[in-house]
């Protein structure tokens, strides 16, 4: 049986679902918090609804009773109001659709959800009402994937520019260090004092280079496809990586305080929590009046409500949103921004997603003051942990026998620099082409392990190991693959079913070598 609860304050909530959970119809209800009435995502095909009466004009309140009824299907669903109105108004209600009207917190929920319980009894036996079609569902899941993408496309072109900056800032000082280091390295002999600069302008280049990846890794996090894989998150990292992919936006338009309190891991998906944050970061920012950034503030913090919940807020002093504004603010396609500004489906599509992951959305808001939003998720149940992580493996140097590695990448320079890299600690031969692979161990060429790039022209890297298990299935099982661009869903179940496991460019020695040494083992 399901419960939906609409626009409830949080501790009424709480009080309402101790009360369904309490009885023993209610038992193993599935609860769904829905902030405010206009932020269903679709049809409420059963179970109990719960609508919370803030008090306001009872023209709205029937409005929302009306948009309630027009989205569930009447004759499974049981809709409830929470209220203290006269009785001639609760008449006005019940002609917009209510079926019931209740003082807060109301009781006996076990007694209507067993009463409803009969009824979708009745219809099923008697067939009253259709369910969807396998092919509306599909086409509903089908048009909300592809609100998300679109949400996501629209916030990378938002992003870009910001993005440009963070990579060019430190692009030109690699950019000219390796410059100034090709310079000193053509001199006969270097100074003392000019091996001591050597290493300082060896190691803000690494900085560099550093800054770079962690930059193309928060978009590669941000833009991959694997949607549906679900697990332990951490809260910390999303919320970082996304104020990377912010940060020359926030910098010119507001001050930003950020607290990240150390919390559990959530159940959810690193890319779509990543999605949801930038969404509240870009709505804050496009918040804020045009006025010196000193006086525009941004406040982000993250924290553990309780030991089953992390909460993060998003607070700015901005304009802040009328009743009316914020009411509708879920809806999609609802922007208050000019036309041609901005789709209207971010914070709807947040909604969509934190709903998705078991959490809820919450806002205050008033004129002249700003708004918060409150986002809160679940951990991670007990017993969904992480696989375990490995044992560190003992440093490359230390080990006796020179092991053979199969290097296969198409761009030589990535042979060359892995050579460099590891040629102390492996015997290595580098290939540019899978089939030149194959051909080799056709030949009789014997190898430790291999390591392969996944986009290759010929051959992939995935249709490599396809082969190599034909020709050579003990060594596709020491086969590692590593890649430096998008990985799909289908690829990435591939990898994980097949291979020992991907390698994700760029990388340094201590990370490499940790890897070969798990495909030796």
């Amino acid at each position: 049986m399901f419960v939906t609860l609409v626009a409830l304050p949080p501790e009424v909530s709480e009080e309402v679902e101790r009360g369904i959970l309490e009885s023993d119809t209610g038992r193993n209800c599935q609860i769904l918090r829905v902030p405010l009435a206009g932020t269903l995502p679709a049809v409420i095909s059963e179970g109990l609804i719960v609508l919370w009466d803030d008090g306001g004009l009872l023209s709205e309140l029937c409005t929302s009773c009306q948009r309630l009824n027009a989205l569930r299907g009447v004759p499974r669903t049981h809709l409830v109001v929470l209220t203290n109105r006269a009785p001639v108004e609760a008449d006005a209600l019940a002609e917009a659709g209510a079926d019931e009207c209740l003082p807060a917190p109301g009781t006996h929920w076990g007694v209507r959800l067993a009463s409803l319980r009969r009824r979708l009894w009745a219809l099923s036996e008697g067939d009253a009402t259709p369910t969807p079609s396998l092919h509306e569902v599909t086409d509903r899941a089908r048009l909300e994937s592809q609100w998300v993408l679109a949400d996501r496309m629209a916030s990378i072109g938002t992003l870009a520019a910001g993005v440009a900056h963070e990579i060019n800032n430190p692009l030109s000082y690699v950019s000219s260090n390796l410059s100034y280091l090709r310079e000193l390295l053509s001199q006969p002999e270097l100074s003392h004092d000019q091996l001591m600069e050597l290493r300082e302008v060896v190691a803000e280049a690494q900085e560099g280079a550093g800054r770079v990846s962690a930059i193309v890794r928060d978009l590669r996090t941000f833009s991959r496809a694997d949607e549906e894989l679900h697990g332990p998150v951490d809260m910390v990292h999303v919320v970082d990586g996304a104020l990377r992919l912010l940060r020359n936006q926030l910098g010119l338009v507001a001050r930003l305080t950020c607290t990240l309190e150390p919390v559990l891991p959530v159940h959810g998906n690193e890319a779509r929590l990543t999605q949801i944050v930038v969404n509240l970061l870009l709505n804050a920012l496009q918040a804020l009046p045009d006025r010196a950034p000193e006086e525009n503030r941004l406040r982000v913090s993250l924290r553990a409500s309780s030991s089953r919940h992390v909460e993060l807020e998003v607070s700015d002093n901005g304009h802040g949103m009328a009743p009316d504004v914020q009411r509708r603010i879920f809806d999609p396609f609802f922007s208050t921004r000019p036309v041609g500004e901005g789709t209207g489906l971010g914070l709807s599509i947040s909604l969509t997603l934190v709903q998705a992951m078991g959490g809820r959305i919450e806002v205050s808001s008033a004129p002249g003051w700003g708004s918060t939003f409150r986002i809160v998720l679940p951990t991670q149940a007990a017993g969904q942990t992480e696989g375990v992580e490995p044992a560190p493996l003992p440093e490359p140097a230390a080990v006796r026998i020179r092991r053979r590695l199969l290097l296969i990448d198409d761009e030589p320079s990535v042979g060359n620099s892995v050579s460099r890299l590891v040629r102390d600690v492996y015997e290595i031969h580098v290939v540019q082409d899978a089939r030149e692979a194959l051909r080799l161990l056709s030949m009789g060429e014997r190898f430790d392990a291999i390591l392969c790039d996944v986009m290759m022209p010929g051959m992939s890297g995935l249709d490599f190991v396809v082969e190599l298990e034909r020709l050579a299935p003990d060594l596709a099982l020491r086969t590692g693959l590593m890649t430096g661009g998008a990985f799909t869903a289908q690829a990435r179940e591939f990898v994980g079913r097949r291979t020992r496991g991907l390698l994700e460019k760029p990388f340094e020695r201590e990370r490499l070598c940790t890897f070969v040494e798990h495909l030796f083992q």
